[in-house]
């Protein structure tokens, strides 16, 4: 009889390695591309001029012009 062979025969795993995949950052975006983008810049023009009526009605009616 042949002795059979004792030793461990246990398969050993490496570690995966851990590839290095791109991420998908996003960038700049320009705020007009978004509906809330497009929102906040009329807000901002529509209250530049806003401004600007309501100051030359206010020194019109005050007597300041």
């Amino acid at each position: 009889m042949a002795k059979t062979d004792s030793t461990n025969n246990k398969v050993v795993s490496k570690p995966k390695q851990v590839k290095a995949e791109p991420t998908d950052k996003k960038h700049f975006v320009n705020p007009t591309e978004t509906w809330w983008g497009k929102a906040l810049v009329w807000i901002i023009i529509f209250g530049m001029v806003g401004l600007i009526v309501l100051t030359f009605v206010l020194s019109i009616v005050l007597g300041n012009a």
